[in-house]
């Protein structure tokens, strides 16, 4: 764990002037001021904001989708560019075309506060990102622990995929049998036929050797 260079105090996900989901584990206004800030931001733009009482506010807005972060002022600027990147990923990642209600304010609370929070503690905890690969495999062990929680839905899923897969094994070994026997059957009507054909030509060279030996005798 690094060294205290400042926290982030305030996590924020927000579409328009609407907040999606938040998460914060300090006390304080912080949160009122970060969503009545929401209409100073302007669609497809970006900025760190100086704030009053030494913090930072940082903000992406993209696709009318704003991630927005609250920071005491000595925090790293990249680390919180670095934490508003990794929640703008996993939120495009959790909703890809978009397809969530946002009629009522935290609306997506109970499904993506958690990871926010994830991201708000690791990022708090790990301030130095200079070493990216490090600094991506700890982010991924931390990812863990929320796969975890779908891992009993992720082995049923799975299993419905293998008895799907054993059906389709199965349709093709019956197929391939039937292949079998039917192509079995042909060879035999085809070696049928060519055994016809040449008795008939054996049987006629014989009657016509048989005619030729009468009228010579």
């Amino acid at each position: 764990m690094s060294e205290s260079k400042g926290k982030i105090i305030y996590a924020l996900v927000a579409k328009g002037v609407m907040p999606l989901s938040g998460y914060s584990n300090f006390t304080g206004t912080f949160d009122q001021w970060c969503i009545s800030y929401l209409k100073n931001i302007g669609p497809n733009s970006s900025a760190a904001v100086k704030l009053e009482n030494d913090y930072i506010l940082y903000y992406i807005n993209e696709n009318n989708i704003t991630y927005l972060l609250m920071t005491e002022s000595l925090y790293p600027k990249e680390a919180a560019l670095g934490c508003l990147e990794s929640i703008k990923k996993e939120f495009q990642n959790t909703y890809p075309n978009g397809n969530f209600n946002s009629d009522e304010k935290f609306c997506l609370n109970n499904e993506f506060q958690t990871k926010i929070r994830m991201k708000f503690d690791y990022f708090n905890a790990n301030t130095d990102v200079s070493n990216e690969a490090l600094g991506q495999l700890k982010e991924e062990m931390n990812k863990m622990k929320d796969e975890v929680l779908n891992a009993s839905g992720l082995l049923d899923e799975r299993g419905e995929k293998l008895q799907v897969l054993d059906e389709k094994a199965d349709g093709l070994s019956r197929a391939s049998n039937s292949y079998y026997k039917n192509s079995k059957k042909v060879k035999r009507a085809e070696l049928m036929k060519k055994l016809q054909l040449y008795g008939g030509i054996a049987l006629a060279v014989i009657i016509v050797i048989l005619i030729i030996y009468l009228i010579v005798r």
